[in-house]
């Protein structure tokens, strides 16, 4: 069967509007073209100064270097440090593989996909124009170097000179995307250096935002002395009261034509263009019309959803469930109850490093020679939910949740980890909806990392007590047992086997036990008969009967009851999953 492509996306807080729209866009194009999509995505910007914590959330883009990638989506706008960005440029650039920059200027070892906003910011002119009858229209774009402030500009001109309309060059000026040069700008005109116009349509939003404020601040109304419009309908922490009215871009269109574009270049094909929404007026005050709200009952519902899982997430217990649990077993079984609280979640991996598991479980015998392991899978129909050991290299991660033969898949990978220490990855997919997750989720995964951190801390704790034990010589005998009963858990081991090696009684046996390892005897003895059986049913042919056996069962039925109560999935359907192809 041919390969399915699989295209790696590169960003940062990606939950952001504007980010989550493009990469919606992608995966809707993927979905169409038939490839997969690992989303690689930092929970937080790397902003001065780059903390320790902060610097670790980088390690997730070492992953670029697994040849599973065919290809990458680099969203390089979205990190704010330039030195992280020129390590992600090195990194990328050494993997070898097409890498497509999305609308993030001209880059010389990258190819660029970029909007074109001519016809998006003729749509603004025109507004002011025929809906407003505006006739002194000044036009405040973006930075020269900038190919799209240069459109933006070339649009203005092109809708001025249609309608007949006078303009000079002081009836345009470059800015800067930003609040400093509108704010110039505004005292140009308030004394008197250029004069007072009617209209100003601004290159972006942030532009039209500072001018709005800095006109005010000095008695100028708008929109009735002045009318202002920005552009690109993405603006966060407004300083002015006006509402804006702007253009709202198709950022879903940019991520699918960059989709298009790497495919093409990778196969030398071309793949069928989506239909995404165009791009349209979204209706402020400050042109001075009466604000018109734009949703469909479609968007109203999904305002709802969003809304109805904020309340749920931020009114449960997440965290203190997450910090009061003293077992590895207890917290993945916390996560996996709670992972509801994800909006349209389908699919829930956890992958934790070889490192941190044998800490949190006090056993340095664990994954000799595997670096990471997927200790939970859980999906939305609880089909194919439970915990695991699936032991596996951190390179053959990506093919492992790219494996499935009928349809493309989408994950969103986000690290684990606590300042220097790294857990390991969380992956999460919405199955076969092209959506994106809220802030929430990075909380979400914020309060997964401290339990974590406390679970080694709580293992660190126990560890210091069993030193300081007054029975040391009992505590030996009983790792060496428990070492035994892990490596050959199908003995037939029992209580009075355990007193006669270690000469104490039954309850004093049993006491220390639980003190010295946080569980029973049989809990462990347990967890190490499933421990072979699934290794059992990933690496031999043997029948589950006869796995049955190997394990320390007499009985199929007894098995059989205890693997799917333990595990949350039948032998068969284990193997069927994790088993060797």
């Amino acid at each position: 069967m041919k390969k399915r492509l699989t295209f790696g996306v590169i960003t940062a807080e990606c939950y952001r509007k504007h980010t989550s729209e493009m990469i919606c866009g992608i995966l809707e194009q993927c979905t169409q073209a038939d490839c997969n999509v690992i989303v690689l995505s930092a929970k937080n910007n790397f902003q001065e100064p780059v903390t320790p914590h902060n610097h670790h959330e980088y390690d997730l883009f070492q992953l670029v270097q697994t040849p599973e990638f065919d290809g990458f989506l680099y969203d390089r706008n979205s990190f704010a440090h330039q030195e992280i960005r020129k390590q992600t440029d090195s990194l990328l650039k050494h993997t070898g593989k097409p890498v497509m920059l999305l609308d993030a200027g001209e880059v010389p070892y990258f190819e660029n996909t970029v909007t074109h906003d001519s016809e998006a910011f003729e749509l603004i002119v025109e507004h002011m124009i025929q809906v407003h009858g505006y006739k002194k229209i000044y036009c405040l774009t973006g930075p020269k170097k900038f190919i799209q402030s240069v459109e933006r500009l070339e649009a203005y001109c092109y809708v001025m000179q249609r309608h007949g309309l006078y303009y000079d060059e002081s009836y345009y000026d470059y800015g800067d995307f930003w609040r400093d040069y509108p704010v110039a700008y505004a005292h140009r005109i308030i004394s008197g250096e250029l004069s007072k116009p009617e209209a100003v349509v601004c290159g972006n939003d942030v532009m039209a935002d500072a001018l709005i404020a800095e006109l005010s601040k000095a008695g100028i109304r708008v929109p009735e002395d002045i009318a202002v419009t920005g552009f690109d309908g993405n603006l966060n922490n407004a300083q002015s009261n006006v509402i804006l009215t702007s253009c709202q871009k198709s950022y879903n269109q940019l991520g699918a034509d960059a989709v298009r574009r790497l495919y093409s270049t990778i196969t030398g094909q071309v793949c069928r263009r989506i239909s995404v929404e165009n791009n349209r007026i979204r209706i402020g005050r400050s042109c001075g019309c009466i604000p018109v709200r734009y949703r469909t009952a479609k968007s109203r519902r999904e305002q709802r959803l969003l809304s109805d899982h904020k309340e749920w997430f931020y009114q449960s217990e997440l965290m203190f469930e997450m910090m009061h649990t003293e077992t590895l077993h207890a917290l993945l079984s916390v996560v996996a109850n709670r992972a509801y609280l994800i909006c349209h979640w389908n699919q829930l991996h956890i992958f934790l490093t070889a490192d941190y598991l044998r800490i949190a479980r006090n056993d340095h015998s664990l994954f000799a020679r595997k670096d990471c392991c997927e200790v939970l899978w859980c999906d939305r129909a609880g089909k194919s939910s439970g915990i695991s050991d699936h032991a596996m290299k951190c390179s053959e991660m990506i093919t492992y949740l790219t494996q499935e033969p009928n349809h493309p898949t989408a994950y969103y990978l986000s690290p684990l980890h606590m300042n220097e220490q790294q857990f390991g990855l969380m992956a999460l997919s919405f199955g076969k909806m092209s959506c994106c997750y809220q802030a929430e989720y990075c909380t979400f995964l914020n309060c997964l990392c401290l339990a974590l951190e406390n679970l080694t801390q709580h293992e660190k704790r126990n560890t210091d007590h069993e030193k300081s034990v007054e029975n040391p010589q009992l505590y030996n005998q009983l790792m060496l047992m428990r070492k035994e009963m892990q490596q050959c858990p199908e003995k037939n081991w029992s209580i009075q086997m355990l007193c006669q090696r270690t000469h104490v009684s039954r309850s004093y046996l049993q006491r220390m036990y639980k003190t010295y390892f946080d569980k029973s005897i049989f809990e462990e003895l347990i967890d190490f008969r499933m421990q072979k059986a699934k290794e059992l049913l990933r690496d031999t042919e043997l029948s589950i009967s006869e796995i049955a056996v190997s394990s320390g069962y007499s009985s199929y039925a007894h098995f059989a009851n205890q693997f799917k109560a333990q595990e949350g999935i039948t032998p068969s359907g284990y193997r069927e999953r994790f088993g060797s192809k």
